[in-house]
């Protein structure tokens, strides 16, 4: 398999994944009743890490050898960059709104999470679309 290929794959199953976070799974924190948020949020972090850690890091290290294996076009560096967006919007953004709920349920905190993750579910769309025109081109 070509590493556009796997780049194309990789940026795929990462864009099916956000925009089920996006519209289903963080949406639906607001129905968990308050008194089992702790416990369910605890259960989602531990599950939902243990499969996008991994496609975050082969992401990282795919699009870099992408990067420097196409020397003609834009389109690798602009990839790059919205990997660069992704991970610093979870770090900056989404990690410490994971964490301040780990304490229990704040309907702020959820709505400031979907509203934050915006930023990751537009970079990897951006980022799938263009991982398509290289492998399609």
């Amino acid at each position: 398999m070509t590493i556009s290929l796997l780049n194309l794959a990789v940026s795929w199953g990462l864009l099916i994944l956000i925009w089920l976070v996006q519209t289903i799974i963080y949406p639906v924190f607001d129905r968990i009743p308050a008194g089992d948020f702790a416990g369910y949020h605890r259960w989602y972090v531990k599950r939902i890490s243990a499969v996008v850690t991994p496609l975050m890091i082969g992401e990282a290290i795919i699009s870099i050898a992408w990067l420097s294996s196409v020397n003609d076009s834009l389109l690798p560096s602009v990839s790059v960059f919205m990997v660069v967006i992704v991970w610093l919007s979870t770090l900056v953004l989404q990690v410490p709104i994971h964490n301040h709920l780990k304490s229990g349920k704040d309907p702020a905190a959820i709505r400031q999470l979907v509203a934050t993750n915006w930023i990751r579910t537009i970079a990897w769309s951006i980022k799938a679309i263009v991982a398509t025109i290289v492998a399609v081109s």
